[in-house]
């Protein structure tokens, strides 16, 4: 059946996000961001699904940091706050409530990320240059830190396939991260909705990389600001104790006005 949606397009760092504002069932949401995808207008990378007044899920059920704090800032300015704010926010893929600080005027969010499940050195992989690289496990998505290893699907899909051996993820995503100038390019496998994307940025990549470059440091504050390809996520971790403690990621977001579009479901 042709149905009508509203949706808003978010822009954090590039990471273009439909956000569909009307309910939609959760057994139609591949369905849906499949016709989505397929709108080459909105170059959208992934879409996320309102399902409560503070509440989104991903296509895949995945999470995603980018997405949280576009959904924050959507939602701070439906309640016509200007400058200030702090929403809390459920999203999925992450069993805990997400405290987003945004401000209306200038579009800035910064969010207290969910701390990893694991973190974990890689020892026994068969691909060599895995070994000695991070795997971060954020809950609703796993990302693997790739330190100066040139970006590419060849090198991504083989790393797919040694993670879904080991593990089940909802999401990878391989970080593929140049030390020389703190450049970062991401790219994304989201399993139920089965796209892989080359990401303008990643907002759990970024976390991801900031735990993995941090994992060996004393006790302090640590800031990364890491350029991606379609812009710039900056990241703070503390660690106390030789533990870490908190992980931050923050930069603005751009956020169309509402638009209604056509899909069949």
């Amino acid at each position: 059946m042709k149905r009508k949606i509203k949706i808003r397009i978010a822009d954090p760092a590039g990471n273009i996000t439909i956000i569909v504002l009307d309910h939609v069932p959760q057994s139609k949401y591949q369905e849906v961001a499949s016709q989505l995808f397929e709108m080459k207008e909105f170059k959208a990378e992934q879409v996320g699904f309102r399902c409560g007044p503070t509440q989104m899920e991903m296509s895949g059920l995945e999470f995603c940091g980018n997405a949280s704090r576009s959904f924050a800032l959507m939602i701070a300015k439906e309640h016509h706050i200007n400058g200030d704010a702090t929403e809390i926010i459920n999203m999925s893929g992450c069993n805990e409530k997400l405290t987003v600080e945004v401000n209306t005027n200038t579009n800035y969010t910064k969010i207290k990320m969910p701390m990893p499940k694991s973190v974990l050195m890689i020892s026994d992989s068969p691909l060599d240059y895995l070994n000695g690289n991070y795997l971060i496990d954020l809950g609703g998505i796993v990302h693997v830190v790739l330190k100066d290893i040139k970006p590419g699907r060849e090198c991504f899909n083989a790393i797919k396939s040694y993670i879904y051996d080991n593990y089940d993820p909802p999401a990878l995503g391989v970080m593929f991260y140049d030390s020389s100038n703190d450049t970062l390019t991401p790219i994304v496998y989201v399993k139920d909705v089965n796209t892989t994307y080359n990401e303008g940025s990643c907002g759990s990549g970024t976390t991801a990389t900031a735990i993995a470059l941090s994992a060996e440091k004393s006790d302090g504050e640590f800031c990364y600001l890491l350029k991606q390809p379609a812009g710039e996520i900056s990241s703070t971790v503390e660690r106390a104790n030789n533990q870490l403690i908190a992980v931050y990621i923050e930069g603005p977001v751009k956020l169309t006005e509402e638009i209604e579009v056509e899909v069949d479901y």
